[in-house]
């Protein structure tokens, strides 16, 4: 984390205690109240850059995208708490520079999967409140003057932002002049707490397209993994912020809100719930990462100072809540082959169905039936009126039938004989009626 402000330092000391890799104390009240939390991974503030890249769990989440997943990298914590120094610094290099290292040197001819190609492109984004805007304002990062981007829903891609410039990345220079460029058109300005304080919730995702060479495992996979970095949560008596910066506060405040909302709803775990997602744009562009098809890892950043103990406490307690968040992680495949999975999905299905059947009422068996009119020995390939011949069909065994066999020919001839397969293989007829005199 960055160095604490000279205000923090004299905040009455430390107010957490990390135990060991995944557990930490934190002191709630005054005097020696404290309460334990348990994480994945704890990360104290001595850990440099590469360690928490190491430590966090992102190296999982990118392997993942460049298998086909879609991931999600995000920051959240109160303003001042050290989001963007974790994400996006690049004196140092946060988590977005060292997975594009990460990415190429796993792609490369070295690292790549046998007969694989990759393709690489970058979009940068932010949300932000203009001034005298009711709602939410999307800005490109790459092309400032596109002016209030648009999300759109489609069942295919759900939210996405049309007209979003994404820019071809052939190495991880190519990713930090993206960066470069789009930290340089985000709106920051300075508060009380923050001389560079994030005025805007920052998205720059990384899609990693790529193709196998034909053979059993020919695929297109569409992955991606998005870098969130969150503007920071932060009390209007703490902040001093006055006119717009008041209303910019506000406005951050009330979308943090609603991802707080959408949290508590999927913690639940209670299908029925409506969860807010629409009441935001942000929440509505994270709704593949919150209880979507879709790798999440949230890292929550605090302060140590006693000063924002209160700050830290609503912070840890909203990452408990989304330990409890479960997602569907699905691989990304081109639409025609996503067609031909799930076929191949059902077609399994249907077999250990029809395996289940036949171990309940043993194995089919032909059975003969003669039916008047009807000569298979035609020398042209199809019958012959007016001859009889014996037509082999398969029946289930005697023991699984309801009813016996029909055993008049002239009954079988005149009526209509609907079989059809149900969902746990077996067989169904509708009621044969005799012919009418």
């Amino acid at each position: 984390a960055p160095p604490l402000a000279e205000r923090d330092r004299s905040g009455g000391g430390a107010m957490l205690e990390v135990q060991d890799a995944n557990s930490m104390l934190v002191r709630t009240g005054v005097g020696k109240q404290w309460r334990q939390y348990a994480f994945d991974a704890c990360l104290p503030s001595d850990r440099s850059q590469r360690q928490a890249f190491q430590e966090s769990g992102v190296t999982n989440l990118l392997d993942s995208a460049i298998d086909g997943y879609a991931g999600t990298v995000l920051a959240y914590g109160q303003t001042g708490s050290g989001k963007t120094h974790t994400i996006l610094d690049q004196a140092d290099d946060g988590l977005v520079m060292r997975s594009a290292k990460r990415l190429f040197k796993r792609i490369s001819a070295e690292g790549a999967a046998p007969d694989t190609t990759y393709v690489v492109s970058a979009s940068f984004m932010e949300i932000y409140n203009a001034p005298g805007a009711v709602n939410e304002c999307i800005c490109d990062l790459l092309s400032p003057d596109a002016g209030n981007l648009q999300v759109r829903y489609n069942a295919k891609h759900g939210f996405f932002v049309s007209e979003l410039k994404e820019v071809p990345c052939s190495s991880a220079a190519d990713v930090r002049a993206v960066l470069e460029v789009g930290v340089q058109n985000r709106r920051v300005s300075a508060t009380a707490m923050n001389r560079e304080s994030s005025r805007s919730h920052a998205l720059l995702t990384l899609r990693i397209d790529s193709e196998s060479a034909a053979g059993a495992d020919a695929a297109r996979r569409y992955g991606k993994i998005t870098f969130v970095d969150l503007a920071g949560s932060e009390r209007l008596k703490e902040s001093l912020s006055e006119g717009n910066a008041r209303k910019e506060t506000q406005a951050i405040n009330k979308s943090l809100f609603t991802l707080g909302k959408v949290i508590s709803q999927l913690a639940q775990g209670k299908n029925e719930r409506h969860v807010p997602y629409r009441d935001s744009k942000l929440t509505q562009l994270l709704q593949e990462s919150f209880g979507g098809g879709a790798l999440c890892l949230m890292v929550t950043c605090i302060s140590p100072a006693v000063t924002y103990a209160e700050e830290s406490i609503n912070s840890l307690n909203y990452a408990q809540k989304a330990m409890n968040i479960r997602n569907r992680p699905v691989v990304r495949l081109d639409e025609q082959q996503q067609l031909v999975f799930d076929l191949k999905h059902e077609n399994s299905v249907l077999r250990r169905e029809l395996e289940a059947y036949r171990a309940r009422y043993g194995a089919l068996s032909p059975r003969s039936y003669a039916v008047p009119g009807i000569d298979l020995r035609a020398t042209d390939g199809g019958p012959a009126a007016g001859a009889s011949a014996a037509v082999v069909a398969p029946m289930p065994a005697a023991e699984a039938l309801a009813e016996p066999p029909i055993q008049n020919p002239e009954l079988v001839e005149a009526a209509a004989v609907d079989v059809g397969s149900t969902r746990q293989g077996g067989r169904r007829a509708r009621s044969i009626q005799p012919p009418s005199s």
